[in-house]
């Protein structure tokens, strides 16, 4: 509520605030965005419980309407009866800086954990291409292994093929013995059959 009251305000607020013998409601108090709490005597309540209810601001005097959601949390404890005394001014004011401070830090944290998750895919994705390129070289020295080994491969047959033409060669042209040591050929020989009588 503002500071600057007319006359006829204050009045009005004096009658809302204060019981009198022909009014059963009393305001207990307002939150900052201007609802207003009310309660009266709760006649069917065995211990003399008082009814308690807001009176919200968009609502006007439905006093049907009511977003939860929307009320400070000691309004709400004392609209349950699990708080005695209704809250004051200052309480809700230090409740609104404590919860500005707040959202201010959630922000920071949010704004750190996005940093976070940057710089951990940047990473992420740098080890990716390292272990991309480190697969890949071991790739390329295989393959050209197997292709020397292929080539190798070749021309070993190359040379076996050759040595067993040579040898075929050889075998075909009656050939004497050759070489000495790891190169000696032996000479072919066929015997011819005795004919028999």
């Amino acid at each position: 509520m503002s500071k600057s009251l007319s006359t006829l305000q204050r009045l009005k607020l004096i009658y809302k605030t204060n019981q009198f013998p022909w009014k059963r409601h009393v305001m207990v108090g307002w939150d900052l965005t201007g609802n207003e709490y009310w309660e009266m005597p709760n006649p069917n309540h065995p211990k003399g419980r008082w009814k308690r209810w807001v009176q919200m601001k968009e609502g006007g005097d439905d006093v049907g309407v009511f977003s939860e959601n929307q009320l400070p949390v000691q309004w709400q404890a004392w609209l349950r009866h699990t708080r005695y005394e209704p809250p004051a001014i200052q309480e809700l004011v230090k409740e609104q800086q404590r919860l500005t401070r707040l959202q201010q830090k959630v922000r920071q944290l949010e704004v750190q954990a996005d940093e976070e998750r940057e710089r951990l895919a940047v990473a992420a994705a740098n080890e990716i291409q390292e272990q991309q390129q480190q697969y890949r070289q071991p790739l390329k020295v295989e393959q050209s292994q197997k292709a020397e080994e292929n080539e190798d491969y070749k021309k070993s047959q190359e040379e076996q093929q050759q040595q067993q033409r040579e040898k075929e060669k050889s075998a075909e042209a009656g050939s004497r013995p050759e070489g000495q040591g790891e190169t000696f050929v032996p000479g072919s020989w066929s015997p011819t059959a005795s004919r028999r009588r």
